[in-house]
């Protein structure tokens, strides 16, 4: 399979909006994973995720801009994992932006302009996909 149909099926299960599991690199160099909800997609694999500006997460991103995300399907049939760097990003256009295309965040923030209203940017380098028909075979790779 060639780089661009590996970035392309990646897209797709990231596309699905299911929650999703963060990795972050804590101080003692260990590793800290999450779950989340929500994202925006940008090409070819950036994404954009909501969280609290004063959460453990933002300092570890702080610490250590390192992360992975991983998504999967319904069943487990496929398994993506990105490998990337986070950037916190504090845009007013780029909060305006989540704050109108994810109205679960109301739930969480006043508005784009909550002080505790965080965004975190994620940047893939890496993908790989595990395919549970292909489980005797190495992952998909791709460089983004």
């Amino acid at each position: 399979m060639i780089r661009e149909e590996i970035i392309a099926m990646a897209r797709r299960v990231v596309s699905e909006g299911k929650p999703f599991v963060l990795a972050t690199v804590d101080a003692d160099g260990g590793p800290r994973m999450r779950w989340m909800g929500g994202l925006v997609l940008e090409d070819p694999l950036t994404i954009y995720m909501a969280c609290g500006a004063s959460s453990r997460k933002m300092d570890q991103i702080r610490g250590n801009p390192r992360g992975q995300l991983m998504f999967q399907t319904e069943g487990f049939r496929e398994v993506v994992t990105l490998y990337g760097t986070c950037h916190i990003v504090d845009d007013a256009k780029v909060k305006e932006k989540l704050w109108a295309e994810m109205p679960v965040l109301e739930n969480y923030f006043a508005g784009a302009d909550d002080p505790n209203f965080g965004v975190i940017r994620f940047e893939t380098q890496r993908v790989e996909i595990m395919i549970a028909d292909r489980h005797d075979e190495p992952p998909l790779v791709a460089d983004v």
